[in-house]
């Protein structure tokens, strides 16, 4: 019932009060005696307990010691022999598996660090070494007082993880660095930087042939234009060759649009979105685009409609703004059967400011709308071509909107229509003095 060392210790008990009550019985003075053989048990108990303190002690400090302990003390000791080989084992285990882990990731291309839930720095791998410049003495900084560009703070402090930041490196000149930060554990974070010097080189690459490329067709097509243009005013051409110059100036046009609206995409690009930005006046922009979609609109006899409060402001490039909400309105218009509604609105809510083009088309089919914005996507390359579209116009809308800290939703049913939504965060909205809001078919 009891274990061995236990019924040692009741054994022993016994005999001290059985001793007790024995030369009680002797001396007359039972209940004395037995009270006085209590404290010897208890001080010899209270003896035991101090070596078995001292033994663990030991064992703590300088690893098992030898047990010379008897009866339950002895049974403790085993059992704490044997916890602390237990532990001993495991955490053996755990280092070789702690150990194992950091020579994978030292094996890693990737920069790989870790950071505590007080942002500092505690542990870090072979590649992160080398693109930081880590020494042993920084473990324990602040992971943002060693990488202290202004744009990795921001997006540090963001806690918005799902897209990865991309940074000209600050330690080795050249270098290009993608950020990617994992929150894990109770307020840990992985970091994760990834040398994308050679894709930044190859897409630097890309986006100065394209430029150059489309520069260097401007002129040509110039050059062509004109002489298709004289040649069309020419009397004595037949109606066959008129046809066939007919086509070949369409053609033309397409490709001088092409060519235009890949310079404004490499513009975009490359430009510092912070030049001349000033406040600007929303109303006027959206009248002036929709009296000329009424002009392209002709004889399709659509119906217009705005709602904009007449006193907002928004800060940014008024040449940029007016393209991005001017491409939509056109798409709008050449995708949008005769004699429908088209609509521009624009409306202030507790988060953003909200400019929305709105059409009573066809609508998009949802498996087409994660990729409206890819160059060169067509929902119906028949139907694009023949409204004379390049395939650039929500592209240039979409990284004019990035410029803007702004962003492209797009909702649309199939039957039902289409509204593209252009929104800015209230940063960027000015509202001057209140004055009656326009609101025009």
């Amino acid at each position: 019932m009891f274990r061995k060392g236990v019924a040692s210790q009741i054994r022993w008990l016994l005999i001290y009060l059985l001793v007790g009550f024995t030369i009680g019985q002797l001396l007359g003075a039972v209940w004395p005696m037995l009270f006085i053989s209590t404290l010897a048990y208890l001080a010899w108990v209270l003896f035991q307990i101090h070596k078995l303190e001292a033994w663990v002690t030991a064992t703590r400090q300088q690893g098992l010691q030898e047990n010379t302990m008897r009866g339950v003390w002895a049974e403790i000791a085993e059992d704490v022999e044997l916890i602390t080989k237990r532990y001993e084992k495991d955490k053996q285990r755990l280092q070789e598996v702690v150990e194992r882990v950091q020579d994978m990731t030292s094996a890693l291309a990737d920069g790989v660090i870790i950071v505590d839930k007080l942002d500092n720095i505690e542990w870090w791998n072979r590649a992160a070494e080398r693109q930081f410049d880590f020494e042993p003495l920084d473990i324990g900084r602040k992971l943002t007082d060693y990488i202290s560009h202004p744009k990795f703070i921001a997006y540090y402090d963001s806690h918005q993880y799902e897209e990865p930041l991309d940074l000209i490196s600050i330690k080795h000149e050249g270098q290009f660095l993608q950020f990617h930060i994992h929150p894990f554990g109770d307020g840990d974070s992985l970091v994760i930087a990834r040398d994308i010097t050679r894709v930044a080189k190859l897409e630097r690459m890309r986006k100065d042939f394209i430029a150059n490329v489309s520069h260097e067709l401007r002129t040509p097509l110039t050059v062509l234009s004109g002489y298709l243009e004289t040649l069309a005013d020419s009397a004595e051409l037949s109606p066959a060759w008129g046809r066939a110059l007919d086509q070949m100036q369409d053609q033309t046009r397409r490709m001088t649009s092409l060519v235009k609206d890949l310079l404004m995409l490499s513009r975009l690009e490359t430009q510092d979105r912070e030049q001349g930005q000033t406040p600007v006046h929303l109303l006027p922009i959206i009248e002036q685009i929709v009296a000329d979609g009424k002009v392209l609109s002709g004889e399709k006899g659509h119906i217009f409609h705005i709602d904009c409060p007449a006193q907002i402001h928004i800060l940014g490039k008024e040449g940029e703004l007016r393209s991005a909400f001017a491409n939509l309105l056109y798409n709008a218009v050449n995708y949008t059967p005769p004699g429908k509604k088209i609509s521009v609105l624009a409306d202030i809510n507790a988060h953003e400011l909200l400019v929305k083009v709105k059409d009573d088309g066809e609508g998009i089919g949802a498996k087409h709308i994660p990729r409206l914005t890819e160059r060169f996507y067509r929902i119906d390359d028949g139907r694009s071509r023949d409204s004379g579209g390049t395939g650039l116009g929500l592209a240039i809308v979409k990284h004019i909107l990035l410029r803007h800290d702004a962003e492209l939703r797009i909702h649309s049913t199939l039957g039902k229509g289409s509204t593209f939504s252009c929104c800015f965060p209230l940063e960027r909205c000015i509202q001057a003095p209140q004055q009656a809001p326009s609101a025009t078919g």
